[in-house]
């Protein structure tokens, strides 16, 4: 098939995938076993319970509360028999609790084969269904409602640090045991987990060593965590899942990190894996990878094993839009297939690949990203084919940038860390703010693609024919020509072209020659056909334990309101210029206390969440951050607050430095130019009215303060 026909009759996007998907085996072997023989033995839960042969358990609400180390019901050493649940709910703490507070796991399946557990709700524990060495197990039928979740700290107007996930550690069961789950899997084969749904939690499911599982019509949405997150897990299928919303780490407008939320994880060596026709919107990000520290830190050579990413993964027809972040991300990967996915509105990349060889990315819908379309960092034999790309600040990044921690270190060692030999093509740019930007790349072709610009927007600087240095810049312009003579808007610098050859990369012309195979499932996955309109990353609206489910009619939630005792406190804020060579605070305090004399604003603010305060409007009549700028700024606040008496938690969110006074003695101080960090002082504070001093001073970049006051019981 010559390129033209390819692109006229746009097969590519579905032979290259449904290829994939066949040569990783995506359906080769699936169970799907037909119903098990129940022996009813009608049986109601007073405690922890060994469950021998098949069970139906009695109809009706079982409240059963954690018991120190056992599980509320333990299945182990048995095979081919199934569990009914149908018609019974189990728990752990009645619903409604704080999620922060549950501990323990509902039923422990060890060491079974050709186990079902089926129908019921479960709740009100740490994990609600782990499995642990086995094998065939299935889970079907089930809802989940309150397990446990962490307590957010973030508040509206700004993140704590406290929040931010750890993804990066689970060889000895972090995952489970830091973040619990509705259902957790370690060291299990061909399991199946189907039509199962969940809310009120932090995370759906995690696979850590998981293989050959099939994972569809499930319904894991509105996590404060992760929907789906698997560790050294390969081969597994997943298909046709709602993952939406699991998100942290956002309030609309003001902050966007994600906190490494995502609808669906993988890190450290899961390959291999099929995941097609699943919906995780409305994430930190849609799907995240990374490679993870077996290779990044050179721990797999150390072991004397070949280091793997996650690698050789196929995401086919996903829906990951409105993402806080990216709605793709991968470090540290090779040979993975993004392929017919949406991944428009999101706040920093559509696709984000760093470090990454060979990653395939065709036929998808990338638009209205405020960042980069696509990005490929110190990537290797990349192709980039056939995608829309609308209304990007950018549309698509191929960039070197020096990184001397990856490359002088493990990865460094063991990877091509250059940005080299990608092929561009067929792709369509429209109404980008800019197309291209392409910075220290090598071997570069660009074929058939659709542009907008007559060459005036298009800047090139030390740009060469990788294959002729005799040949001139008109030459190399020529080759980024669109089909009908258009040129990208943009820029290219220290790079150089190939100009194509009318052929497609040995690895389209492979994967065209494959077939298709059938998928698990049949759930809708996306919104609007589902009748659901989500909208925007302005739909996200956190409460303490995770995002509000609009959809399901729930009140919207109180979101946390900083400042404990000095929320309500009025302070006196006073905001002033100053320069680093004459009133330094961090050389010259008495200087740069003097400035606050002759302000350039002054206001009276009520609490103080923000180097701003929260005042709409000065004494001098101008908004607070108009008046004062962005860096080199001061503020000084006055208030009194009254307690009742006895210890307090003094909590402090900086960027940069800060100092509080209470009644005239040094209560807390980080006073450094720095990152945003929280630290926190435990004060003794008699009864009655103190009076509190702020001082707080920017130098540049990012910026936040809170300080709290909350008496400690």
């Amino acid at each position: 098939m010559s390129i033209d026909c390819l692109k006229s009759s746009f097969l590519l996007p579905r032979a290259f995938c449904l290829g994939i998907l066949l040569l990783l085996g995506a359906c080769a072997g699936s169970k799907n076993p037909s119903p098990l023989p129940i022996q009813v033995i009608d049986w109601t839960p007073a405690g922890p319970h060994a469950l021998q042969g098949g069970t139906r358990l009695t109809p009706g609400s079982h409240l059963v509360p954690s018991s120190e180390g056992q599980p509320c019901l333990l299945i182990e050493n048995q095979s081919g028999v199934a569990f009914d649940l149908a018609g019974a709910e189990l728990r752990g703490a009645a619903l409604g609790e704080d999620l922060d507070a549950l501990t323990g796991i509902g039923i422990l399946v060890r060491n079974c084969r050709d186990v079902t557990i089926k129908g019921g709700s479960l709740g009100g524990w740490k994990t609600c269904i782990l499995v642990e060495d086995s094998s065939g197990i299935v889970l079907e039928d089930l809802t989940f409602d309150g397990w446990y979740g962490m307590r957010l700290l973030s508040s509206f107007v700004a993140e704590d640090e406290a929040d931010w996930l750890r993804p990066y550690e689970n060889d000895e069961g972090q995952w489970q045991q830091r973040y619990g789950a509705a259902i957790s899997l370690t060291r299990a084969a061909q399991p199946i987990i189907r039509r199962c749904r969940g809310r009120h939690g932090q995370n759906g499911i995690l696979f850590s060593a998981v293989e050959g599982a099939s994972v569809y019509d499930n319904d894991f949405s509105f996590m404060s965590g992760w929907g789906l997150a698997l560790w050294r897990s390969s081969k597994n299928t997943i298909t046709r899942n709602l993952f939406d919303f699991c998100v942290r780490g956002h309030s609309h407008g003001t902050y966007w990190s994600g906190q490494y939320s995502a609808g669906i994880l993988l890190i450290e060596s899961s390959c291999e894996n099929v995941v097609a026709f699943n919906s995780a919107t409305h994430g930190g990000a849609g799907v995240f990878l990374h490679g993870g520290h077996d290779l990044t830190r050179g721990l797999a050579r150390d072991r004397g094993e070949i280091a793997k990413g996650c690698d050789n993964n196929v995401f086919w027809g996903n829906d990951l839009r409105h993402a806080v972040v990216n709605c793709f991300e991968e470090n540290f990967c090779t040979g993975n297939l993004i392929v017919q996915s949406r991944l428009s509105g999101s706040h920093q990349y559509g696709i984000w690949g760093d470090y990454s060889s060979s990653l395939v990315v065709v036929g998808n819908e990338i638009h209205d990203t405020r960042g980069v379309g696509i990005s490929i960092e110190h990537g290797q034999d990349c192709v980039v084919a056939d995608n829309d790309l609308a209304r990007n600040d950018l549309a698509l990044k191929l960039s070197w940038e020096e990184d001397l921690k990856m490359m002088d270190g493990p990865l460094g060692e063991q990877r091509d860390t250059t940005s080299r030999d990608h092929w561009i093509g067929l792709n369509r740019f429209k109404s980008n703010d800019q197309d291209l930007l392409l910075r220290k790349s090598s071997g570069i072709v660009f074929a058939n693609n659709d542009f907008e610009g007559d060459g005036e927007d298009l800047n090139l600087e030390q740009v060469s024919a990788a294959l002729d240095e005799t040949l001139n810049q008109a030459t190399v312009r020529a080759w980024l020509q669109g089909t009908d003579g258009e040129l990208p808007r943009g820029s290219l610098s220290e790079t150089s072209l190939i100009p194509h050859d009318g052929r497609q990369p040995e690895l389209l012309r492979r994967v065209l020659k494959m077939q298709t195979p059938v998928l698990l499932g049949s759930q809708v996955i996306i919104a609007e056909e589902r009748g659901v309109e989500y909208g925007g990353l302005e739909s996200i609206a956190m409460g303490s334990f995770g995002p509000w489910d609009f959809p399901s009619g729930e009140e919207r939630p109180e979101q946390r309101r900083p400042g404990g005792l000095l929320a309500d406190a009025s302070f006196d804020c006073r905001w002033f210029s100053w320069s680093e060579a004459e009133s330094d605070p961090r050389g010259s305090l008495d200087g740069w206390r003097a400035l606050a004399e002759t302000p350039l604003a002054q206001a009276i603010c009520l609490g103080l969440v923000s180097p701003y305060g929260n005042a709409a409007e000065t004494t001098k009549g101008a908004a607070t951050r108009t008046a004062v700028g962005l860096d080199h700024f001061g503020l000084i606040a006055h208030t009194r607050v009254e307690t009742q008496g006895g210890n307090h938690l003094l909590r402090v969110t900086s960027d940069d430095g800060v100092r509080v006074m209470i009644n005239g003695r040094l209560a807390y101080e980080d006073w450094t130019w720095h990152a945003t960090r929280t630290g926190e002082a435990v004060l003794e504070l008699s009864p009655g009215v103190h009076d509190v001093v702020i001082e707080y001073f920017q130098i540049d970049g990012t910026l936040a303060l809170i300080v709290e006051l909350e008496a400690m019981f």
